[in-house]
């Protein structure tokens, strides 16, 4: 009866969220992040859509994914123009102070891709050097916090690993899953091992403590039942079949 109440009470405050159907719930992300996000055609999917889908399902309603720039992804939260932000978004302590998270659901890393010509060994070797990283990520505040430089952004890891082919940098700094996807058949290219340790999680405008209990909730089931485990080998084996054609 508790969680029945609960559930109520969380939907029955979605409908004041400012969205015109209030029987949905909408998740914005950046899909261009497989296997977490892509596209499919047109129609949004990956692991963190199945994660969102399933918060919708345990809350009675509808579901919709929008996709935005990386950088637009929390506003859109903060802003009410989103329920649900999920884009491989790392936790840190700078976007707690504007967002509330939800229980981590993956453990990960960023990386260095690199071309094998110009092999990449250590952190110190970046220090001064040319590196692409998608703008508003942790890549990008590794370079401008630990380095104390100036990074040159794109709009995608796949887009930055293109400038790393065309010379224009001489690293890439990236998540781990999506580099993994960029360096797929370049035979040219290498990864670095991890040189972060990082924890993905669903980001919600602060103040919600009902949805957010909802949200780990819905984690915890999903963990322990294998649909998330189900999810990261489908999309997975997707991703790499798509990286092929």
């Amino acid at each position: 009866m508790k969680k029945i109440a609960l559930v109520a009470l969380v939907a029955a405050t979605l409908c004041g969220c400012g969205q015109k159907d209030s029987d949905t719930i909408k998740m914005i992300t950046e899909a261009t992040f497989p296997p977490y996000e892509f596209l499919r055609g047109q129609e949004i999917v990956g692991i963190d859509v199945e994660i969102c889908r399933a918060v919708a399902q345990k809350l009675g309603k509808k579901f919709s994914c929008d996709t935005v720039d990386f950088d637009s992804v929390i506003p859109a939260v903060i802003s009410g123009k989103a329920h649900l932000a999920a884009a491989g978004i790392t936790v840190t302590e700078d976007r707690k102070k504007n967002v509330d998270f939800s229980d981590p659901y993956v453990k990960t890393g960023i990386v260095v891709i690199y071309k094998k010509d110009n092999p990449f060994t250590d952190k110190a070797q970046l220090k001064g050097r040319r590196i692409g990283v998608q703008a508003g990520t942790t890549s990008e505040a590794f370079v401008t916090d630990e380095l104390k430089q100036e990074p040159e952004r794109a709009k995608s890891p796949a887009e930055a690993v293109a400038a790393l082919k065309a010379g224009r940098v001489e690293f890439v700094i990236a998540d781990v899953d999506p580099a993994k996807n960029c360096v797929k058949g370049e035979e040219s290219l290498a990864l670095s091992d991890f040189i972060t340790s990082e924890e993905y999680a669903i980001a919600i405008k602060k103040g919600q403590p009902e949805l957010l209990q909802t949200i780990n909730e819905t984690i915890a089931e999903i963990k322990a039942d294998g649909r998330l485990a189900q999810w990261v080998k489908a999309y997975t084996e997707e991703a790499d079949k798509l990286k092929e054609l």
